[in-house]
């Protein structure tokens, strides 16, 4: 493999993070939107960290005002 294609894999992983990333932000976000979960809730069911939820929590409360 050379440097051009190690760089373009590399850009395409770090698409799909980005991607995968996006997605969990937005499940998040209706989880405590449409459902009113608490943090440790939506972390739960969302599988990912209390403090991820937390910090979507935090830019939708930012949006508000």
């Amino acid at each position: 493999m050379n440097i051009m294609e190690t760089l373009d894999a590399v850009v395409r992983e770090e698409g799909k993070i980005e991607g995968k990333i996006e997605g969990k932000t937005e499940e998040v976000r209706n989880l405590i939107q449409k459902l009113g979960l608490s943090d440790e809730q939506a972390a739960d069911v969302a599988e990912v960290s209390v403090d991820f939820v937390q910090k979507v929590r935090a830019d939708l409360d930012r949006r508000k005002k």
